[in-house]
């Protein structure tokens, strides 16, 4: 009878031994699991990201076409940087503002951004790539400017404490090589 005891203790234990493994590897599992969930929930809200910087691209050009400097000034971040060519750097949103805001006052743009190449997120950090063309039309009459017939652009955005995203850094430029003034009449 003591024989039959040592054996049902053992076999007992045994079976808690089993049953307790099995459970260390459904942890591990549901461990695993919760880890995949979590980078499958980054992988969204990495879209998510693209989807907001890509937003905000758009709404340069629907801010620029419409005359809406206050919502086009509002993209930029206070220490946002543009870089336009043949033009020095402007530093600051109120550098930015001192220079475009008489161009948005003074002329009809349109703005269209004829692709997307590019749309990232690291962290809070984001960037663009696309192309664009840009005319300027005088508000007071006269020629239309075909200011951009195939410019490109990188923009980075950054991430705000309340999780929207401004412009950081915006580097345009043209696709094709200047031409040459036509000669001034005499």
């Amino acid at each position: 009878m003591k024989k039959s005891l040592t054996q049902l203790f053992l076999v007992i234990s045994l079976c808690f031994l089993l049953c307790f493994s099995i459970s260390c590897q459904n942890k591990e599992t549901m461990a695993e699991l919760e880890e995949f969930r979590a980078q499958a929930e980054i992988i969204v809200d990495v879209e998510a990201d693209i989807t907001a910087i890509k937003k905000v691209l758009n709404q340069y050009a629907v801010a620029g076409n419409t005359g809406d400097f206050d919502l086009w000034i509002s993209l930029w971040a206070d220490d946002g940087v543009q870089m336009p060519p043949d033009t020095p750097v402007r530093s600051g949103k109120e550098q930015i503002r001192e220079a475009m805001k008489p161009v948005v006052d003074q002329m009809t743009l349109d703005i269209a951004i004829t692709s997307i190449e590019d749309a990232k997120v690291y962290g809070d950090l984001g960037l663009t790539r696309c192309n664009y063309t840009l005319d300027m039309t005088p508000k007071a009459g006269g020629e239309t400017i075909h200011a951009m017939r195939d410019g490109k652009a990188l923009t980075l955005y950054e991430r705000q404490s309340d999780g929207s995203w401004k412009i950081v850094y915006d580097c345009f430029n043209s696709n094709v090589p200047p031409t040459k003034a036509p000669p001034e009449k005499e």
